[in-house]
């Protein structure tokens, strides 16, 4: 499709000419679909399982909410903030010595901290973790955000005016649309407000940056050529589905949708024709189609199709600046299988022991309403003496005629079934429950709060080795992240953005010569480096254990105990540097102290500096 086709008289282009190369995406698209389907099918089943709530039924009544003890979400809830409580502490790592990196490495570290924590990523992350507990896995996109009209998939923009200028260009054209104009006055009142909004510049005109989008996990669709989890970062394309409003998407690529198929709100699949959409008679202006954004990675381009359509909403293209991976989709497992690409969730391990549990408590709560207190009587006693007896009072004497029989054999407590608690013990259940998931102390509701690699003991005395390979995964995960990040930030920014962050230049007092002079001092250093370069300078690293909650109380208390060796180290460093003799063998003892301790110190900041010697005097006098 030529981008400079005609345009209609509403400033839309005309995109009648169908694209071969569309056509054959999309089959493959429909195929990925079918082979996708039924764990898409899982994937919501296992969200509403999770939820628990009935929609078929009544809201007031107890039947809307299907579940007696929601263990799972209860599972889920203790072990989440244990996982992913707060962002990771990210360091920058020198791949080769050299000591003008040290700056270097220091700055790249401040801004890739800055963008992330501006991105939410403790927002994004969390809800893909909880994908990964809920849906085998989750997904998150790192894009950087220029222009909106270049980007337009980005789906968690940076707040500024591009998104009314767009809105704006769509009322606009809806107005000048003969078969828009049934609502001329409220779209012209839109548009007023619109207008006096930008007017009043109550926005940041233009903004850029990082951005980190969550991915719903039916939303992904990877090449079926995939076998086994990992390899998704070499599969030849991955394609996301976006629904999007059919009057944003025309704004957007300045393009008449009216053939795209209407988005599915339940996203049930079409076994038919291989859709997640529907075909719709009318589509107003906010019913929602299906944008598909496809990564090619054999031939590095990205395209751009409305579901329904043959042509290219935009001309396919190649990211500008992308990192080394290319590929912007980041996928976070809660487990692995060997030789398959699907695990089982959280979910999948425990449903059928959680319905197992409720069902026990179930028949438990319904024997025990069995047991409700009451009395039997004979035939033969008139109704009278039964009436007499049921409505005596405290301490009342009831005169029954019993007809010369003993009063024991004409009313008697009534019996009910014994309840046997072994028949409705859970115990089995959850023990079961903790063999299988190993979140034993999720169970009990005690989730310790590990957060550095020395505690690693502490964590396992509570958490399995399961929920420690989980942890461990989501570090990783999290390492990819800031490091495609990190690659991206060196190939957009300029000196002066980062400025911004670092700090403006200081003048600094010099005395050269017998003169006193300022000169500026930069607290950054951003080098302007070829694509190839950035990838080999430095590498990111997520500092072990800084995801989980802060546990003030055990820091502490470690603390104490490394401080008075950390103290009594430095002091003996500082003695054999005066003394003028090799230190370096209580260094290398103090570095690994403290990276034994807790491997997020900095060692450089307790190694004390060799005392610098008046000028002038001999190396051997001190």
């Amino acid at each position: 499709m030529d981008i400079s086709a005609p345009t209609q008289p509403d400033g839309y282009r005309e995109t009648h000419e169908a694209d071969e190369l569309a056509k054959k995406w999309s089959q493959r698209i429909a195929r990925a679909r079918q082979h996708w389907d039924k764990f898409h099918k899982r994937v919501r089943h296992n969200r509403e399982t999770v939820a628990g709530f009935n929609w078929g039924a009544d809201p007031k009544t107890k039947e809307f909410y299907k579940l007696r003890a929601n263990l799972i979400q209860g599972t889920i809830t203790a072990v989440l903030p244990n996982i992913y409580a707060r962002n990771p502490e990210i360091s920058a790592i020198p791949l080769y010595k050299a000591d003008n990196l040290k700056r270097f490495c220091k700055t790249l570290e401040t801004v890739t901290n800055r963008h992330l924590e501006k991105a939410d990523l403790k927002g994004r992350a969390k809800a893909a973790v909880r994908s990964a507990l809920t849906a085998s896995f989750g997904t998150v996109k790192v894009m950087y955000q220029r222009d909106i009209k270049r980007d337009p998939i980005i789906q968690s923009r940076i707040n500024d005016t591009q998104d009314n200028i767009l809105e704006v260009e769509r009322l606009m054209a809806d107005i000048q649309d003969p078969g828009q104009r049934g609502d001329l006055d409220a779209k012209k009142a839109e548009l007023e407000q619109l207008m006096a909004a930008l007017n009043e510049q109550v926005e940041v005109t233009a903004a850029e940056g990082l951005v980190v989008d969550r991915v719903m996990t039916e939303n992904l669709l990877i090449d079926p050529s995939v076998c086994e989890f990992w390899d998704y970062r070499d599969a030849d394309w991955i394609a996301q589905i976006i629904p999007m409003k059919k009057s944003q998407a025309e704004a957007t690529y300045k393009v008449k949708l009216d053939t795209a198929m209407s988005y599915s709100e339940t996203g049930q699949f079409n076994a038919k024709d291989g859709r997640f959409a529907s075909a719709s008679a009318s589509l107003d202006e906010d019913r929602q189609i299906a944008i598909l954004e496809i990564w090619d990675k054999v031939t590095q381009r990205v395209y751009t199709v409305a579901e329904g359509c043959d042509y290219w909403l935009r001309e396919p293209y190649s990211p500008p600046k992308a990192g080394e991976r290319w590929l912007p989709f980041f996928l976070l497992p809660f487990q692995v299988v060997d030789g398959q690409f699907v695990a089982p969730s959280l979910v999948d391990l425990t449903e059928k022991l959680q319905e197992e549990h409720n069902e026990a408590r179930d028949r438990f709560n319904q024997h025990r309403n069995l047991c409700l207190p009451g009395w039997m009587a004979g035939a033969d006693i008139s109704e009278k003496s039964i009436r007499r007896y049921s409505d005596s009072d405290v301490g009342e004497i009831t005169i029954i005629d019993t007809e010369g029989k003993p009063l024991n054999q004409v009313i008697m407590p009534r019996q009910h079934p014994p309840i046997d608690p072994a028949v409705y013990d859970t115990s089995a259940v959850r023990y079961d429950w903790e063999q299988v998931t190993g979140l034993q102390d999720a169970a009990r509701s005690t989730v310790v709060k590990a957060k550095t690699a020395t505690e690693a003991s502490i964590l396992q005395q509570s958490l399995s080795g399961r929920v420690s390979e989980f942890r461990d995964q989501v570090e990783d995960w999290l390492q990819e992240i800031a490091q495609y990040a990190a690659q991206i930030l060196l190939m957009e920014l300029t000196p002066p953005q980062v400025e911004r962050i670092m700090g403006p230049l200081e003048m600094q007092m010099i005395e050269s010569g017998g003169l006193r002079m300022q000169v500026p001092i930069k607290h950054y250093d951003w080098p302007e480096l070829e694509r190839e370069r950035v990838f080999d300078m430095v590498e990111m690293k997520i500092r072990a254990g800084t995801t989980g909650a802060p546990d003030k109380l055990e820091q502490q208390e470690s603390w104490g105990k490394v401080l008075p060796i950390v103290q009594g180290l430095v002091t003996q460093i500082m003695q054999v540097q005066a003394s003028g003799m090799d230190a370096e063998p209580l260094v290398n003892l103090l570095r690994e102290t403290l990276k034994r301790f807790d491997e997020r110190l900095d060692v450089e900041q307790f190694i004390p500096q060799k005392p610098t010697m008046p000028a002038g005097m001999p190396a051997s006098v001190m």
